[in-house]
């Protein structure tokens, strides 16, 4: 079988949801229990959504509960293709006429589910904006929490048909964009067949106890985490925890302490989010000694240290796209390997095909489509390791990629300031030339900050210019390794 559906499930499958709805509760079940819900949404989604084959489904859950995952699973097995944005964070959508184009790339977007209230649109209308800007752009939304969605069945004929309608491996299942910042951003597909078998071959990272902290939130996390850690007879348990404002890490870490010995994996989806759990885990006194923190992006020294110190086992740095989904190359650091280069990957396997054009662009054969995406990202061989170099002019920061041009600007415009980026560590410095005040600092940073949604300066420093010339040019690796080597 090479489709997604309740088959790919473990057998063993069983949950325990730490916060179910907003309430500190406690649920637990398993796989006939989250059957009956697949079966239930999937008869709510043809008979009371109306939902076509190949239609396109926005699902904008906050809570991780067993409806979410019923959802997700009963939308793979109608044939409904599963558009995945960051939809949660409200902060870029505060003036009503923006535009996000990366969601409209995305349109038609035919069913739009949530399960916020819709009276809080009225009461707080820059948090919960992001809803209604996709309550208008989508053909039919529901709320759950308004309870728009009739879930009584009301004909058992109806419902066995539901419940007997299952895709086809060619059928669309994924649908995401580009980054789009060097350009409008294109539509990603990725059909059953193909999103199978890049989750069969991630199952081996997963044992034990798995922790889920967020919904989908990237095209590539539904077949590097979710589908495979579902289907591994090894997880004996996924606890849910979704972290939002209302949920906070310090309760999350305590949770888990029941689960210390046996916690074996967890994705964050922003590495913040991994350095609150350390931290909250120091003030805790809790250590992790099964826990790998998979990222899908360049590890931070300070969740290397958290390996070094053995707070966790080690840190998986996962490197795909959601052009390729992957992972395509792997950097494990852990207590005896934490300082290792975080530029310097390794092959995955050899399920996917690499090699280098000319300009160092990676080519990746796509096994399934039998064809070839020539990536952005930029790499070369340096003593058997595959040396990440870049991805052309941007970068990714803090789950965000940034134009280089706009720093570039910012550094012509500014010229008693030069910031550069530091890709590892997910931050901005700021180097000046001339003695400055507290409040000029503060109102640059601002400055450069307001250019950004989620990247932020880390510090400042008055250097002297003409020690960090090489040419004629300011040589800006030079002084990215000075400020780390100040700062950690």
């Amino acid at each position: 079988m090479s489709t997604i559906t309740r088959h790919f499930i473990s057998d063993n499958f069983r949950a325990t949801n730490l916060v179910e709805g907003y309430n500190f509760t406690r649920s637990e079940y398993g796989k006939t229990e989250l059957v009956d819900k697949i079966n239930l949404w999937k008869y709510a989604l043809t008979y009371k959504c109306n939902a076509k084959s190949q239609e396109t489904i926005l699902i904008g859950s906050h809570t991780l509960d067993i409806n979410y995952l019923a959802c997700i699973y009963a939308s793979a097995e109608l044939g409904l293709k599963i558009a995945v944005v960051d939809y949660i964070r409200a902060d870029d959508f505060k003036d009503s006429g923006y535009n996000d184009p990366k969601t409209e790339a995305l349109l038609p977007i035919d069913i739009f589910l949530h399960d916020f209230t819709r009276k809080y649109a009225e009461t707080e209308p820059e948090g919960f904006a992001k809803y209604v800007y996709f309550e208008n752009i989508s053909n039919r939304t529901y709320s759950l929490a308004d309870n728009d969605i009739d879930f009584t069945v009301t004909s058992k004929e109806d419902f066995n048909r539901a419940a007997g309608i299952f895709p086809k491996p060619n059928d669309i299942l994924i649908k995401a964009t580009t980054s789009g910042t060097t350009s409008k951003p294109k539509v990603i597909e990725h059909t059953h067949e193909f999103i199978r078998g890049v989750a069969e071959r991630n199952m081996w990272m997963f044992e034990d106890v798995a922790l889920h902290v967020k919904n989908l939130n990237h095209g590539a996390s539904a077949a590097v985490t979710l589908f495979p850690v579902l289907a591994n007879d090894n997880v004996t348990e996924h606890v849910i925890y979704a972290i939002n404002e209302d949920h906070p890490m310090d309760d999350l870490v305590q949770q888990l302490e029941p689960y210390r010995d046996k916690l074996s994996t967890v994705s964050f989806p922003y590495p913040f989010l991994i350095e609150k759990f350390i931290a909250a885990s120091k003030e805790n006194n809790l250590t992790w000694p099964k826990l790998r923190i998979l990222v899908l992006t360049y590890t931070l020294n300070s969740i290397k240290l958290a390996a070094r110190d053995g707070i966790i086992k080690n840190v998986t740095s996962l490197f795909g796209s959601n052009e390729t989904l992957g992972p395509l190359f792997i950097n494990v650091f852990d207590k005896e390997h934490w300082d290792k280069d975080s530029k310097l990957y390794t092959i995955f396997d050899d399920w996917y095909n690499l090699e280098l054009a000319e300009d160092g662009k990676l080519i990746v054969d796509l096994p399934v489509y039998n064809r070839k995406e020539t990536m952005s990202d930029v790499f070369k061989m340096e003593n058997g390791f595959w040396a990440h170099q870049g991805r052309d002019d941007l970068l990714r920061i803090n789950g965000e990629d940034i134009k280089m041009s706009i720093i570039d600007e910012l550094n012509k415009s500014h010229e008693d300031y030069h910031i550069v980026a530091d890709s590892i560590n997910h931050c901005l410095y700021i180097a000046h030339w001339d003695s400055k005040t507290a409040e000029e600092i503060e109102n640059y940073a601002n400055l450069v900050e307001s250019n950004f949604k989620q990247v932020k300066v880390k510090t400042s420093m008055q250097l002297v210019k003409q020690n960090f010339y090489y040419g004629f040019k300011i040589d800006n690796e030079l002084i990215r390794e000075y400020f780390r080597h100040h700062i950690y």
